[in-house]
């Protein structure tokens, strides 16, 4: 058998894997939104052969058509730190303290936190659940100005630039998961307009 069959079997067994986990948004352990159960498992699958694999496409499909609507969620200075599939799962945005953070879709809060209860080092966070195909965080809040079960619009003040948590320095921790958990690169959703340049 050929590696690139041996391959294409083990990234459909990993698929078929997934198909038997819960859809429900409850289902998904937040403890989980810095950790990657499947990283060691991807590892093989990416490690041997010259096929480039694509962990979202692989393992969830992609992005739902949600994310085509999102919008920058802070007037950021510029981007310090971008998404890396093998650590760091979202998007630093650079902004001074105090700066407004606003909802990137229409949605339902889910959870607002000072960081405890599976969200260490986030500080002040908020995660929204967007019709349960999409979920954002926002986290180093210096303050949060949404509850929990509200509703809130895309474009709508939600919480403001600060560094709580484990952070140096005033910027915005922004991530974007779909239904399965799996995160997503923002940059590749965001519009082009409006984007901060990078360092």
């Amino acid at each position: 058998m050929s590696k690139i069959k041996v391959l294409c079997t083990l990234a459909a067994a990993v698929v078929q894997i997934f198909l038997f986990l819960p859809q429900s948004a409850y289902a998904i352990d937040y403890q989980e939104l810095q950790q990657a159960p499947l990283e060691s498992a991807l590892k093989k699958l990416i490690s041997s052969g010259d096929i480039e694999w694509d962990k979202e496409e692989m393992i969830s499909g992609g992005a739902p058509d949600v994310i085509k609507n999102m919008r920058w969620p802070v007037t950021a200075k510029y981007i310090s730190r971008g998404f890396k599939r093998r650590g760091h799962k979202g998007v630093d945005l650079i902004a001074p303290k105090g700066t407004p953070i606003y909802a990137v879709l229409d949605g339902v809060v889910e959870v607002v936190s000072n960081g405890r209860g599976g969200f260490r080092g986030y500080g002040n966070v908020i995660l929204i659940n967007h019709g349960g195909k999409l979920w954002s965080l926002y986290s180093h809040n210096s303050s949060n100005k949404v509850k929990i079960g509200q509703k809130v619009k895309r474009g709508e003040l939600i919480a403001t630039v600060g560094s709580t948590g484990h952070a140096t320095a005033n910027h915005l921790h922004f991530e974007v998961r779909n239904s399965r958990g799996t995160p997503l690169d923002p940059l590749k959703y965001l519009p082009k307009e409006g984007a901060p340049p990078r360092r």
